[in-house]
């Protein structure tokens, strides 16, 4: 067996500085949450070539005494807890001691840093954990970091990284996020020399909202505010007609600490159960205030996890002020109001429609009787209706009531679809009777039943449309529902799939503006050779937003937006 021995410091501080620092977004992070801590009024972070070779960040904070800042490069140096006891009721977003020290061991810093009370600063420089200078220095009230060649010492570490497009826009979302959670502070940042946004720090929610994610969010948001049982939930979440392909734009803030929780998401996604297509996620900015000491954030190195010893109170704190934000919204008051309009009233049924025969060949006669009638038995026998999906196997009996599918499918159609007629089958003459074989045949055959006989009407016959959505149809195994939208998106999705080439798109007269979070964009714009063989043209417009140049052949413009996002 090899010889134990203990670490080098360097060695321990390498391995420590993988748990904090994964990439640039977790230096801005990290330096960011110290000016937060440190009092700052106005932040501005600066990165550029996706802040692996430049990050600054510089506040107007408290700032370091000149004899505490060797000291803050140490590991587990910290201000913040000085006794178990501290490590309960924690109220700050750094508290280990850690970053300042792992972020100086894989990367050059450059430290400028002045309190109210001295005349001049003081500058440390420090190169893969070494101090290399310290100087006094004259500067502003506040401290300033850079950092430059993250990885230099690491290069394994650095082979990792991804493109600086995608390491731009993880920065940038990770700074949103604080600037969203802390709206009192104004939090500019800056990109390779262009300022990407810009916070007000007005203490306003939606405002820092409008900055980092753009008008068209934050002006369709809908607030949400109050508390259940020790929980306080105030922030905004998007109406059913805002909706994302990802959780991307789900933030959650725990004493205004920017983190990932499973149990608020899900509480957020209960709550729009029945209001959101599958496959689709609100928008939502949700910060909570909790006990500090109901709340332990010191589970994950990175601090973006935590645990909560309430769970279920805060689940239904998160739910039902999510449920009343959007029961409470007019907009969609106004929506039921319209779909009420839409239903057909008492004096709107005829004698005819008032009548309903029901032909069953299974032994069960035949029988007529009011609608209103009917409506128990309908009730008894509605354990038993089977919904059925748009499979493959479906798609003959839809392609039947296609015409009457693609003809209505955005409501261009009358109310009334008559039914299609039955056309007459032309007469055949008699086929010869064939005698009967001397052996019987070694396997039965179908009965020749099967067959189309003269005058049968096709196999699936449209009898209407309900509420400019549904088609019913019927064939002889029984009645058909059919979703009009649902069946569309299906023969589309067939024949997306069934291309081999590149789908057709057609430039637009006016070019669709899409706007973004900085993670999605990142994303897209990284895709985009993906996106072209789909048909898009997708290039950057700035401030969080994208350009859609081209679009398949078979997208409605105003739908760019939601497949896009």
């Amino acid at each position: 067996m090899p010889q134990i021995y203990q670490m080098s410091p360097q060695l321990a501080n390498l391995i420590a500085a993988g748990e904090v620092v994964e990439r640039p977004a977790s230096v801005a992070k990290e330096l960011t949450e110290n000016a937060v801590d440190a009092g700052a009024k106005h932040i501005t972070v600066e990165i550029r070539h996706g802040g692996v070779s430049y990050l600054r960040v510089t506040d107007d904070g408290r700032g370091i005494l000149p004899e505490d800042v060797r000291t803050a490069f140490l590991r587990h140096a910290t201000s913040k807890v000085r006794t178990e006891k501290d490590l309960a009721s924690i109220g700050t977003l750094g508290f280990r001691g850690e970053a300042l020290a792992a972020i100086a061991s894989v990367a050059k810093i450059d430290l400028f840093t002045r309190t109210s009370g001295n005349t001049e600063g003081v500058q440390i420089s420090i190169e893969g954990g070494k101090e290399t200078g310290y100087f006094e220095t004259g500067c502003p009230r506040g401290t300033t970091v850079v950092m430059r060649d993250l990885f230099f010492n690491v290069p394994a570490r650095a082979k990792f990284l991804k493109r600086d497009a995608t390491e731009s826009g993880l920065a940038e979302n990770v700074v949103a996020q604080i600037a969203i959670a802390h709206p009192e502070i104004a939090i500019r940042f800056l990109k390779d020399g262009r300022e990407s946004f810009s916070t007000p720090g007005d203490g306003k929610m939606r405002s820092a909202i409008y900055a980092c994610a753009g008008r068209d969010v934050a002006g369709a948001l809908l607030q949400v505010s109050g508390s259940f049982e020790e929980v306080y939930v105030e922030g905004f979440v998007s109406p059913p007609e805002l909706s994302r392909a990802s959780r991307a734009q789900q933030s959650f803030f725990i004493n205004g600490r920017s983190i990932r929780s499973r149990t608020l998401s899900a509480a957020v996604e209960e709550a729009y159960k029945g209001r959101l297509m599958t496959g689709r996620y609100p928008v939502c900015f949700l910060s909570l205030q909790i006990s500090p000491v109901s709340v332990d954030v010191n589970v994950h190195p990175a601090k973006l996890e935590v645990k909560f010893s309430r769970e279920r109170e805060i689940f239904s704190a998160v739910y039902h002020c999510v449920v009343t934000a959007l029961e409470g919204d007019a907009r969609l008051a106004e929506m039921r109001q319209k779909t009420s309009a839409l239903l057909p009233k008492e004096d709107r049924v005829t004698k005819e429609q008032q009548t309903l025969n029901i032909t069953r060949t299974d032994g069960i006669p035949t029988y007529g009787e009011s609608f209103a009638s009917t409506q128990t038995k309908v009730a008894e026998r509605a354990s038993k209706v089977q919904y059925m999906p748009v499979t493959d196997s479906h798609e003959e009996k839809i392609r039947l009531v296609e015409p009457v599918i693609e003809a209505s499918a955005y409501g261009y159609t009358p109310k009334t679809v008559q039914p299609a007629p039955v056309p007459a089958a032309p007469k055949k003459p008699a086929p010869p009777v064939p005698e009967p074989p001397q052996t019987p045949p070694a396997e039965e055959t179908e009965p020749a039943a099967e067959e189309k006989r003269e005058g049968e009407p096709p196999a699936v016959r449209v009898l209407g449309e309900v509420f400019h959505t549904y088609v019913i149809a019927e064939d002889k195994d029984g009645l058909w529902l059919i979703d009009k939208h649902a069946a569309r998106e299906r023969m589309l999705y067939n024949q997306i799939t069934g291309r081999k080439d590149k789908l057709e798109s057609q430039l637009l007269l006016t070019p669709k503006t899409v706007t973004l979070s900085a993670g999605e964009k990142a994303v897209l714009l990284e895709q985009s050779g993906l996106l072209a063989d789909m048909g898009f043209s997708v290039e950057d417009f700035g401030r969080g937003a994208v350009l859609v140049r081209e679009a398949p052949m078979y997208l409605a413009v105003e739908d760019i937006p939601f497949v896009v996002s």
